[in-house]
């Protein structure tokens, strides 16, 4: 019997994880067909965008390692997530991690910041929509309250950073290689966030 390969065998996670972010792209590309706004993707100093999201998801990285160790109630209910999550990424191959983190990156970075928080800024003011995005980001991320506060406040990042830099790009590097991080943190080095047992299937 023929002995499926492990990208093979990831495959139902990855097309799951994959439609998500698809669905947040098609609903970013029905409000930008529907609302008439300028949204600039590259913005002012492209080079300085991308250095600058790079060093934000290094960073940001790096907080969340030190909140996920920390003997704190956030911290094991956050360690709690992360076993969770180790077993779902698990099932992926490098290559399939690698194409989850790029399309999170761009797909939501697209709809949260490029679409809504442009929306609710024209709607209302440039801080309400700031707001807003942030707490719509939180809430479709919330597995608890500690998993809201963390993602609302990686969406507050995100979004002064777009509202700062005047485009996407920057946020969608950030982003991107945030997931990227923490993904193979939790799949091949599940010991530096506190999971000191690799879980298997």
């Amino acid at each position: 019997m023929e002995v499926a390969s492990p990208a093979r065998r990831g495959l139902p996670v990855f097309f799951f994880l994959m439609d998500i972010q698809l669905g947040c792209l098609l609903l970013a590309i029905l409000g930008f067909y529907l609302v008439s706004m300028e949204v600039s993707f590259l913005g002012d100093r492209i080079w300085l965008q991308l250095l600058l999201g790079l060093l934000g998801a290094i960073v940001t990285f790096a907080v969340v390692l030190i909140l996920a160790r920390s003997e704190s109630l956030f911290g094991k209910i956050l360690r709690h997530h992360c076993a969770q999550l180790t077993r779902l990424f698990s099932r992926l191959s490098s290559s399939q991690m690698v194409w989850v983190a790029l399309a999170a990156g761009v797909c939501e970075e697209l709809l949260f910041r490029g679409f809504l928080q442009s929306w609710f800024s024209q709607l209302s003011t440039p801080f309400l929509g700031l707001l807003g995005a942030s707490l719509i980001f939180a809430l479709l991320h919330c597995a608890s309250w500690v998993y809201f506060c963390l993602t609302f406040m990686i969406g507050l990042v995100l979004g002064i950073f777009y509202q700062m830099s005047g485009g996407l790009v920057g946020v969608i590097i950030w982003h991107a290689i945030y997931d990227l991080l923490a993904i193979f943190a939790m799949v091949r080095f599940p010991h530096l966030l506190g999971l000191y047992s690799r879980s298997t299937n």
